[in-house]
């Protein structure tokens, strides 16, 4: 009998030790599935094309830059106060660990200057070399350069991304995300995804909000005159 029991409290380590790393996962697809379908029903996204976000993909920069195995899944597509909006699922396998991420893209109807804001910490291990852009500034708000890290090479974007209303908007997010800019293209993207198709949606209208005094009167719907 003195065997039995450490033999069974063994039994239950390995247990856990095997199930404890597909709990998270788990839980985290589940979370996705229920704003995919909350995007789908509250807001009228459809179906999308894993083509589409092949570009964003094969840039090689954050969430893109590491793992094996990496795949999109859930590919939407919608509009959000009229501007077109990509959102899918994204996931990659590091040392066994699969990571997850939500991912939103809002097409600009012109191009912007490259920038890149970030409210988490970009994923780095020991084989995946922390990823740092050229360009680093400070924000305009003590508290926005507690919350985030910003990039822009460009003057221009440079005082945009680091403006006091930039700053403000981006405090207001129900939820820290990151995001960055190339061409038409804003790419939103957060570790473990959003909690809600109500967060996604307020975190594609804060970019919104940060660009529209930005890029012209075509971002209006005014056309040249």
């Amino acid at each position: 009998m003195r065997y039995v029991l450490p033999a069974v409290l063994f039994a239950v380590l390995a247990l856990v030790v095997v199930i404890t790393p597909h709990v998270e996962p788990r839980r985290v697809r589940a979370r996705a599935a229920l704003v995919d379908a909350q995007l789908r029903t509250g807001f009228g996204f459809t179906d999308g094309s894993r083509a589409a976000w092949a570009e964003a993909r094969g840039s090689g920069w954050p969430p893109f830059h590491y793992g094996k195995h990496r795949e999109l899944d859930s590919e939407l597509m919608g509009t959000v106060d009229g501007v077109p909006v990509r959102a899918a699922g994204y996931e990659c396998v590091v040392a066994g660990s699969r990571h997850r991420y939500g991912l939103a893209c809002v097409v600009l109807p012109v191009p912007v200057a490259w920038a890149e804001v970030r409210g988490e910490p970009v994923f780095s291990a020991p084989r995946v070399p922390e990823h740092v852009p050229d360009g680093r500034r400070d924000g305009a708000l003590p508290e926005f350069d507690q919350a985030y890290q910003l990039y822009a090479e460009e003057s221009e974007a440079a005082l945009l991304v680091g403006s006091v209303a930039t700053a403000n908007v981006m405090l207001q997010v129900p939820e820290p995300f990151s995001w960055r800019c190339l061409d038409s293209e804003v790419l939103l993207w957060k570790r473990g995804g959003w909690s809600s198709a109500d967060a996604l949606i307020a975190s594609v209208r804060a970019v919104l909000e940060i660009f529209d005094p930005a890029i012209s009167a075509s971002w209006r719907g005014v056309g040249p005159t």
